[in-house]
């Protein structure tokens, strides 16, 4: 049975995280915080700039704390005997449903941009997030407290089925967002210099949240984590209206980019609106062919990722029946990663960034998971810390290395690339890569009788790192040739 969080307690939790998200709608509370953080900023000697950027990227590191939580109660629930599913094949099928819903919500994202622009935007993606959260947390435990200890009904495995699709589309919605707005604050010197230091701030409090989970868990219920996280994404959404208000006041507000295009558009009768996502992102993808083949790129490495993950809770299942115990390795093994992600961030990718190239660190990535792949195939049946070993050195290159690569590709593009075109390729090629490759391992299970099994996973792993290679060599024709953040040229498309 999995232990739930008391309703009392919940109920303050939840009316705790309404009461400051109401608060965060008073103009005066956000102007008090700004004056605060401004003095404070004065006071140490940042400029408005640095001050703004470190609002938005706290406010990306409660929403990655957050993250933990969610991320930890939602695999619990899904593999839960109470609550989830025992087949194997059952996590590559709600992978690949995560796909059609980040879809919906980046659609209705682009419109909500194109209509209010990307601070109100932001707003209210993270409040509805929130809100998401919480709901699920009440709905999954009182079904779960009423069924009383008896095998899941299709009721309970319907609403944790959604949420794992829910919190699999809203990380990266948020997250790019965030990204977007210190993108366009920071150039690509100061970016080279500082994505790496604020990409580990966030695998610094995701490890932190991971490292509480199981004591959290004990008191709270694996719902009571859920509701925590909405709770830190309204934390998270105050001081990214916090680092808007900073840039609005001091006149570097990137939405200011978007109203006078917005204004361009109007005057000349052009209508943005009526195009869909699939419009935009192909007349972006034709203009900069560097977006094209980066979305190709995130395809692969997604899928790569999501057959490793799928080898790692196969293993994980087996070893750790019991669901706190498999909740809690889950949340030490994240920390793990983040704690490894932040050492490169903190220590290493801010002392050698500028000395390299932008091919060699595309290149790079793929050629140490090809190494990890092989490793893993020529044993008869890899162990636990093995295959854990492969995912976390995934996870550890893409929360690091290539999320800072990643982001200084985006800076020296128009304000359509970084905002509209970094959602596109962040929800949908992410989600994409891993809802496609859910789906062809979801049907090639049905071919075994118990699904795919580690073997057959880990030979599938060792040949996507090979076509990974190949889409990384030729996403390297279209980067900057120069070294990174030190006057490099963008070729010419």
């Amino acid at each position: 049975m999995l232990p739930e969080l008391p309703s009392g307690l919940m109920g303050v939790l939840a009316a705790r995280g309404g009461a400051l998200a109401v608060k965060v709608g008073n103009e005066s509370l956000l102007k008090t915080v700004r004056g605060g953080v401004t003095e404070s900023a004065k006071a140490i000697g940042l400029k408005p700039e640095a001050a703004s950027v470190l609002m938005m990227a706290l406010a990306m590191s409660l929403h990655f704390f957050g993250y933990e939580f969610a991320r930890s109660a939602t695999l619990t629930l899904f593999t839960s005997k109470s609550s989830g599913f025992n087949s194997n094949s059952a996590l590559p099928l709600v992978l690949a449903c995560v796909c059609p819903a980040s879809l919906v919500l980046l659609n209705f994202y682009t419109g909500l941009l194109d209509a209010v622009g990307p601070r109100a935007a932001l707003r209210f993606t993270a409040a509805f997030c929130s809100a998401g959260l919480t709901a699920f947390a009440v709905v999954i435990s009182g079904l779960v407290k009423g069924n009383g200890g008896a095998p899941p009904g299709k009721l309970i495995k319907f609403f944790v089925f959604s949420l794992f699709v829910f919190r699999e589309a809203y990380v990266q919605l948020l997250a790019t967002q965030h990204w977007s707005f210190m993108g366009s604050v920071l150039n690509a010197s100061k970016g080279a210099t500082w994505f790496g230091p604020i990409a580990g701030a966030s695998s610094a409090s995701s490890a932190v949240a991971g490292y509480t989970i199981g004591p959290l868990v004990q008191r709270f219920g694996v719902c009571g984590l859920l509701v925590l996280a909405s709770i830190s994404l309204v934390a998270s959404l105050v001081f990214g209206e916090v680092a808007y208000e900073i840039s609005e006041k001091h006149g570097f507000n990137p939405a200011d980019e978007h109203f006078k295009e917005k204004k361009a558009n109007e005057a000349s009768g052009k209508d943005k609106n009526v195009e869909n996502i699939f419009s935009k992102a192909n007349n972006l993808f034709a203009r900069v062919p560097a977006l094209k083949f980066l979305f190709l790129e995130t395809l692969i490495c997604q899928g790569l990722s999501t057959v490793l993950n799928v080898t790692f809770i196969a293993k994980l299942r087996r070893a750790y029946p019991i669901d706190k115990d498999r909740a809690a390795f889950m949340g030490m093994f994240y920390a793990l990663a983040n704690m490894a992600s932040g050492v490169f961030q903190f220590g290493v990718i801010p002392q050698i960034i500028h000395f390299l190239k932008p091919a060699w660190v595309w290149i790079f990535m793929p050629c140490v998971m090809m190494a990890m792949s092989g490793t893993q195939l020529i044993q008869n049946d890899p162990g636990l810390t093995l295959v854990a070993g492969a995912f976390m050195t995934m996870k550890t290159l893409e929360y690091s290395i290539r999320g800072v690569a990643n982001e200084l590709l985006y800076v020296p593009l128009d304000y359509e690339s970084r905002y509209v075109g970094k959602e596109v390729i962040g929800m949908l090629g992410y989600r994409l890569g891993k809802s496609g490759m859910s789906l062809l391992l979801s049907g090639a299970g049905y071919f075994f009788a118990e699904g795919l099994g580690v073997n057959q996973l880990t030979a599938i792993s060792s040949s996507i790192s090979v076509v990974w290679l190949c889409s990384a060599v030729k996403l390297t024709k279209f980067l900057p040739e120069g070294r990174i953040g030190k006057g490099i040229k963008t070729r010419k498309h």
